[in-house]
């Protein structure tokens, strides 16, 4: 589920730009005034307010000032915000004029405001620079891109993508087409593997692009490895001169460093979607922390009451394209239970990579209660809130799980797990074939919408009412 990530970028940038216009604002009329309002009624003061926020929505509108945002100096920094707020006074006058109000203007108020938002601004604008590139990008936000090709081109394309100084792309390691040097590293940049090797290591690894540079004239079957990448939900950006391929998934045109390619991606969706998706997923995390804190108060004493050790469990999981992340519930096991799992594996009624038993002897009286009613999945809201789960998406697997996947399997992966999903509220949940549930998932994600969420959603809440979720 990929937006464009320049429109997530201008979005974000746009609301920080409306908090620095109306702090500005209130630290204008202080300084004048001593006061918000300056003798002005509260109607007239909202409405100037308002007069800037829509003339700063019309800047981004008509100029789309923020292109090359993270290539620019600090000093074409200072002069794009300088520019923006010389057009913003030019379209506050003109307004003022046009509603016959200039002359109720303090100049000295927007004297004030345009020195107080050019400093708040750029400041604001180099420390949202500095958090994206220095912490942001090491985080869940980074497009940890693979760059398979030749030798003698690896150096000059990891060279190319660096100086584009893009926040949200790490250059995770190089695949070479031959190797016959068998080089460690190009450019500080790991050589992760060969053709050979290449699908072996996506499968296992941490990968959510690959970008392909090779020249035309290399005898390499291109359009097979695309189709695999593609099989387990891989986003493939190709170099622009190999753009006729007939391969079943949807393209649009990227840019990779100072390269253009075609990007084979097996499933696109709007920059809205992805926003309302992740604007229901904070709104529902906000919501069930609450529940959370007042559940933990009445359950801690019983829960530690029967099984002394840590109230919460916390496991890795795998997440997005392969994402480790710490996934948190209500320990309803003895603290023993992981060492004890080994015992049990013989009695496993799942056919298939995942480990499930019916009358599990590791699960404490309580424990059987809050599964069964998902009490135990609450704590993952705070998943959810940080961005590694969703409200709605696919069951992320152990890591044990996940190094067992075939290429297909991790087609599952290319979405954020969430905390409830397709085949939980399926009336299938109880199913005990692995391979059906890789389809249930795989038909989640080849046919997400909000719609289909909110849908789930509502199951979900029949389905733990009735106390038959999945376990």
């Amino acid at each position: 589920m990929e937006a464009k990530q320049a429109q997530l970028q201008n979005l974000f940038i746009y609301i920080l730009d409306c908090i620095c216009i109306i702090f500005s604002y209130i630290a204008a009329s202080y300084l004048r005034f001593g006061n918000l309002w300056g003798g002005y009624t509260r109607q007239i003061v909202f409405i100037r307010m308002g007069i800037l926020l829509i003339s700063i929505t019309l800047i981004y509108l008509v100029f789309y000032p923020n292109r090359k945002f993270f290539e620019r100096t600090e000093k074409q920094e200072f002069i794009a915000v300088f520019q923006n707020n010389l057009i913003l006074g030019a379209i506050v006058t003109t307004a003022a004029f046009m509603m016959q109000d200039a002359e109720n203007y303090s100049r000295l108020v927007y004297a004030f405001f345009c020195i107080v938002d050019v400093l708040i601004m750029f400041t604001v604008h180099q420390l949202y620079k500095y958090y994206m590139i220095k912490i942001y990008s090491k985080g869940i936000g980074t497009r940890n891109v693979l760059i398979f090709t030749t030798e003698d081109r690896a150096a000059q394309i990891c060279e190319n993508i660096r100086q584009s100084n893009s926040w949200n792309m790490n250059i995770a390691g190089i695949i070479l087409v031959n190797n016959p040097n068998q080089s460690e590293q190009i450019n500080d940049v790991p050589v992760v593997a060969d053709a050979l090797s290449m699908m072996d290591y996506v499968k296992k690894n941490l990968v959510d692009e690959v970008f392909i540079h090779i020249s035309s004239s290399e005898k390499f079957p291109v359009k097979e490895v695309i189709k695999e990448l593609e099989t387990m939900g891989i986003t493939v950006n190709l170099n622009i001169n190999l753009f006729e391929m007939d391969i079943p998934a949807q393209r649009q045109i990227e840019k990779i460093g100072g390269y253009y390619a075609v990007s084979f991606v097996p499933k696109m969706h709007s920059f809205k979607q992805i926003f309302f998706k992740r604007i229901m997923d904070i709104a529902g995390a906000l919501v069930g922390l609450a529940i959370t804190a007042v559940v933990t108060v009445f359950l801690a004493p019983v829960l530690l009451l029967e099984s002394p050790g840590p109230l919460f469990f916390s496991q890795v999981r795998v997440g997005k394209n392969g994402r480790r992340f710490k996934i948190y519930k209500f320990r309803s096991m003895y603290v023993d239970a992981e060492e004890r799992k080994k015992e049990l594996m013989d009695q496993n009624e799942m056919d298939g990579l995942m480990f499930k038993m019916e009358n599990d002897p590791r699960v404490t009286k309580v424990g059987r209660f809050i599964r069964k009613t998902s009490i135990d999945e609450l704590p993952q809201f705070w998943n959810i809130l940080k961005g590694e789960m969703s409200l709605v998406g696919t069951r992320p697997p152990t890591e044990e799980e996940f190094l067992q996947y075939e290429a297909y399997h991790k087609r599952r992966l290319s979405a954020t797990p969430g905390l409830t999903g397709l085949w939980q509220v399926s009336g299938r949940s109880n199913t005990k074939n692995f391979e059906e549930i890789v389809a249930m998932d795989v038909e989640y994600i080849d046919n997400w919408s909000l719609k289909e969420d909110i849908k789930i959603l509502f199951k979900t809440v029949g389905v733990v009412l009735k106390g038959k979720g999945a376990s």
